[in-house]
């Protein structure tokens, strides 16, 4: 037997190992080793290559050595010409993933391999839509992060991005594939929400929704349209919790909770999400509107449902072989998830769940996704650290906290103009608090209003009740009322509680408010088990009604001093200390910069 029959065979044999029930994927992956140290011709050992880089790539996080063995497969392939085409496509769509599952190699070669796939490459259609998405849709920076994984993104380079979708787009109306069409303007949306922060034209809505209504006339693409509407809707709704827009999102939200229930789940060929991620999807976005309205009660509701089901499916995803983006999904989902709870925990007074949830993120970015994770949330983690250090009190650790967040972050992110922005308003709160006003006017001067256009709404409303803090503290009353007008506008139409709240208890400090303006936000608070918003509110309000002459011994004010009392003993740092002084994760409040090496 030569050595050509032998290096077969033992593919073979890594083969049966690997199907077995349980697998034997160490056996498999070391007969797949054995095959490629054997003496054999080129297209032999391409193979080999390719079928070790395969287990590498998808059982293992040895991302380098897969990439290594997925590479010289692809070469060798190269020179093979069309008869080891598949393979070959096969093979750079798993590089392409490790790139953007790893982000560690010049990404050039590897765009560059796509293209010629893409273009050169004939009688593959769904493995060059594949390569096509691959080189588009991207790894987003924000909620959206979980839609798509794209190269062209992560380069920041809208014009590539655009001009693959427009072929993407001629390709599939040219072959009448109207679903594969309706991904790539659907695709395109995404690229104009992510790149540019603009809506796309109406020409293009409009021609999406015709496509949709081509695809309702086939019954038997029923369970394929809803997935697509899916991804259509989730690509706007991100979009509007970006800009802030928790109102008039309600009504897509709404959509996508009806469209779990449908149960049409058999689809052949590229889909957007299975049925696992779509459901983890919905609640995430649901979790997201109930933070951005302060309801702490829906957010863990949702929480407590994604951390079940993204176990699960993780869990599967162990023992049955995903691709890098399944799995890459459902780990940022869930992160997600944990960083919005530990926001809720801070508000609420809760450190040490705010500090199991850090140490959760952290075990997430050690264990699993390579540098990735850790690399896109370590900002994420360090603006929890630094709200958690002020509700301690130690401000200097907050500050470090938040500059440590401005240095982690990516400035070539397409969020990262918002993130920084974002973190520069906690970051001038924190001086503000302290009266540093040196430190605040400098941080300040990064949120001038043209330096901020770009953003979302929601942070520009709350850099105005910034600078209305501010000219209160500085006696520009006039100045203030105006800021706190504007900041009340925005609140109402988006229905920002806790922001209207503020607003409001602002205002109280300039001129009188009466107990119906005040009412709305004393009830409110108490259901977002936001302590800051309880005391003041409790205050102003019994304040109030004891000048309108209620019994200072009634029922009324011994309820409202009680819940003062409660709000005021729970904020107090002494009583907020004690509950994590057990905890190992408290060292992270005062590491700063080295999470690592806690976690």
């Amino acid at each position: 037997m030569n050595q050509d029959e032998v290096a077969k065979a033992l593919l073979g044999m890594a083969e049966a190992l690997r199907t077995q029930d349980p697998p034997k994927l160490k056996m498999a992956i070391k007969c797949a080793r054995s095959a490629v140290k054997l003496d054999t011709n080129d297209e032999t050992r391409a193979r080999c290559n390719l079928q070790l880089g395969k287990l590498l790539f998808f059982y293992t996080e040895n991302f380098d050595l897969a990439r290594n063995h997925l590479q010289l497969a692809y070469d060798k392939m190269t020179q093979m010409g069309d008869f080891a085409a598949r393979e070959r496509m096969h093979a750079i769509s798993m590089i392409a993933d490790l790139y953007i599952h790893y982000q560690n190699w010049p990404a050039r070669p590897i765009k560059d391999a796509l293209k010629h796939e893409i273009l050169h490459t004939r009688g593959f259609q769904t493995l060059t839509n594949k390569l096509l998405f691959q080189l588009i849709a991207t790894a987003l920076p924000d909620l959206e992060n979980v839609l798509f994984q794209e190269i062209n993104k992560i380069d920041n380079d809208s014009d590539g991005a655009f001009d693959m979708c427009h072929y993407g787009i001629a390709q599939s109306a040219a072959a009448s594939n109207v679903k594969m069409e309706l991904y790539f303007r659907i695709t395109k949306t995404l690229v104009t929400y992510q790149l540019m922060h603009e809506e796309p034209p109406n020409e293009d809505v409009l021609k999406i929704g015709q496509l949709i209504k081509a695809l309702e006339a086939d019954p038997a693409d029923k369970a394929h349209l809803e997935v697509i509407k899916d991804f259509f809707v989730c690509t706007k709704l991100a979009y509007m919790f970006y800009q802030g827009k928790s109102r008039t999102s309600r009504q897509l939200l709404r959509q996508i909770q009806k469209q779990q229930t449908s149960g049409e789940t058999t689809i052949q060929g590229i889909r957007w999400l299975g049925e696992a991620s779509m459901t983890l999807f919905a609640c995430v976005m649901n979790i997201t509107s109930a933070l951005v309205q302060s309801n702490p009660g829906r957010l863990e509701k949702y929480f407590n449902l994604v951390v079940k089901h993204a176990d699960d499916a993780i869990y599967k995803y162990t023992r049955t072989p995903q691709e890098p983006g399944v799995v890459r999904c459902i780990n940022m989902i869930k992160m997600t998830t944990l960083e919005m709870m530990a926001c809720c925990n801070v508000m609420a007074c809760r450190p040490e769940q705010t500090l199991s949830n850090v140490r959760d993120m952290l075990e997430m970015c050690n264990r699993s996704s390579g540098p990735l994770l850790y690399r896109f949330y370590a900002p994420h983690i360090q603006y929890i650290l630094g709200l958690q250090c002020c509700y301690f009190q130690q401000y200097d650790y907050a500050e470090k906290h938040f500059i440590s967040a401005l240095n982690f972050i990516n400035p070539d992110d397409t969020m990262s103009h918002n993130k920084i922005a974002f973190i520069n308003l906690n970051l001038a709160w924190t001086y503000l608090n302290q009266l540093k006003m040196a430190d605040y006017y400098e941080v300040a001067e990064r949120l001038t209003a043209p330096k901020i256009a770009g953003c979302s709404q929601m942070l520009k409303s709350n850099v105005k009740l910034l600078h209305a803090y501010f000219s209160y503290l500085t006696n520009k009353a006039n100045e203030c009322k105006t800021l706190i007008l504007e900041v009340l506008d925005d609140s109402k139409a988006e229905d920002f509680f806790r922001l209207h709240g503020l607003a409001l208890l602002l205002t109280s400090l300039i001129h009188a408010v009466d107990d119906k303006g005040v009412k709305p936000t004393f009830d409110w608070s108490k259901k977002s088990q936001d302590h800051v918003v309880i005391l003041w509110s409790h205050h102003l309000y019994e304040r109030i009604i004891r000048a309108a002459g209620a019994d200072p011994n009634g029922e009324m004010v011994r309820a409202v001093m009680a819940d003062q009392e409660i709000s005021r003993k729970t904020l107090d740092v002494q009583s907020l200390m004690p509950l994590v002084a057990g905890m190992p994760t408290v060292k992270l409040l005062q590491v700063g910069t080295d999470l690592e090496v806690v976690a």
